[in-house]
């Protein structure tokens, strides 16, 4: 069929329309983002998101009709700042490389529309059926694309906890062996890395990045257990407990929890619902027993109690960066907390500033413990970003005791 005799032809009575309650504002925000995915320059989304300002709204969801840009090239070279050579090459690219239109026109290249006597309507112009079509197909990019972004961010987050712990190992264990050479070549490597990652950094490069510092933590790990085992005295400087980094002045809970008989992490559960707990939480009802309570959970938060403390799904996210190592490390509870923001609607932001205030380690057990509080038979967390922030603002006031809440959360589930 000729592009004439397709242009008289009648509107199909059953023609593609937007997915859902999508409207032609939203196929312009669609083709914003995924633009520079699809190989798009910016003068060609300027031309065709100018084309489809031309369209009627209404034709995008009418199955009755077909939207269609009427207007010249002069047109939108004008509204676009471009010349009609420019236009026309856009056109030729977005029918023949994208399928994103079809042109219906004149030999001439005349657009048109006029109702004929018998009541239908005579249509020449660029159609955006083809572009409807795609539409599920760039949704879908555009979820990939953001699955993408989500990916960087929660790498680089992870990338930032572990040179913590590296940049923390090494000014604790420099002044002890300032001659050894393995602490030296660390710390020049440590160095050497970058202080920020730039958009053009892909997700692989991100991932390597953080396998190099991962290597990093277990190399100081391995340094500092070979020096406790020649000096043949335990050093608690490096022993990785829970109690050693959370020793903070005030209270935070939702109720009495878990309580198990694992190895030395396991054995503590504790959950929390709103900033200042509940009115039936040990926060609440026990100020006068913070000592007690602290050497409780001292002696029995160790990895492993600690583990059996978190979600289902937080277990998860500390095994698979757990790897082979016979146990969990700080990293790896900081690791399956940030795996857990999104699915708990935290921002990273919230995160990053509890980390800042508070540390790797003190900071994932807050979002440990708002995790385990979601669904706090009495008084559960609604909001877990706002508690998380509520929690930095308490750490800061002094006013924040991560071990009555983990306590909680032991007792808690010691009823179950």
């Amino acid at each position: 069929m000729s592009r004439i005799s397709n242009a008289y032809r009648e509107e199909a009575q059953s023609c593609p329309v937007l997915p859902g309650n999508m409207q032609r504002s939203d196929v312009q925000r669609l083709m914003r983002r995924v633009a520079p995915a699809i190989g798009m320059n910016d003068g060609q989304l300027t031309v065709m998101l100018a084309m489809i300002d031309e369209t009627r709204p209404s034709d995008w969801i009418d199955p009755s009709i077909e939207p269609v840009c009427f207007a010249m090239q002069s047109n939108i070279a004008s509204l676009t700042g471009k010349d009609e050579r420019t236009v026309r090459r856009v056109e030729t690219v977005l029918e023949n490389v994208f399928r994103f239109i079809r042109k219906d026109v004149a030999m001439n290249g005349r657009r048109c529309r006029f109702r004929r006597s018998d009541g239908s309507e005579y249509r020449q112009g660029i159609v955006f059926t083809p572009l409807i079509k795609a539409i599920p197909r760039l949704v879908e990019l555009e979820a990939d694309l953001n699955s993408g972004r989500v990916d960087r961010a929660v790498l680089k987050q992870k990338i930032s906890a572990a040179k913590r712990i590296v940049k923390k190992k090494l000014m604790d264990l420099q002044p002890r062996f300032p001659e050894d050479s393995t602490l030296r070549d660390i710390a020049g490597e440590f160095l050497s890395w970058p202080t920020r990652f730039y958009a053009s950094v892909s997700v692989d490069e991100l991932r390597e990045h953080l396998g190099e510092v991962s290597g990093v933590v277990d190399k100081l790990m391995a340094f500092a257990d070979m020096k406790q085992r020649m000096s043949a005295r335990p050093d608690k400087d490096d022993r990785q407990y829970i109690q050693d980094t959370t020793q903070e002045t005030s209270v935070f809970c939702n109720e009495t929890v878990d309580k198990r008989t694992a190895h030395k992490w396991a054995d503590t559960q504790s959950e929390t619902a709103q900033p200042n707990g509940s009115a039936d939480c040990l926060e609440n009802k026990h100020e006068d027993r913070t000592a007690e309570h602290n050497s409780e959970i001292a002696e029995h938060l160790t990895p492993i109690r600690l583990f059996y403390l978190c979600s289902e799904e937080m277990q998860l996210h500390i095994q698979i960066s757990q790897g082979n190592r016979p146990y969990p490390d700080e990293r790896d509870f900081t690791n399956g907390a940030i795996d857990r923001l999104q699915a708990l609607g935290i921002h990273p932001s919230a995160f990053n500033d509890a980390v800042e205030q508070m540390g790797n380690l003190a900071a994932s057990l807050c979002v440990l413990i708002i995790d385990r509080n979601r669904f706090h038979p009495v008084t559960p967390v609604k909001c877990p970003g706002g508690v998380l922030r509520a929690m930095t603002r308490r750490h800061a006031s002094g006013q924040l005791n991560l071990n009555r809440s983990l306590f909680g959360l032991m007792q808690r589930k010691d009823h179950w």
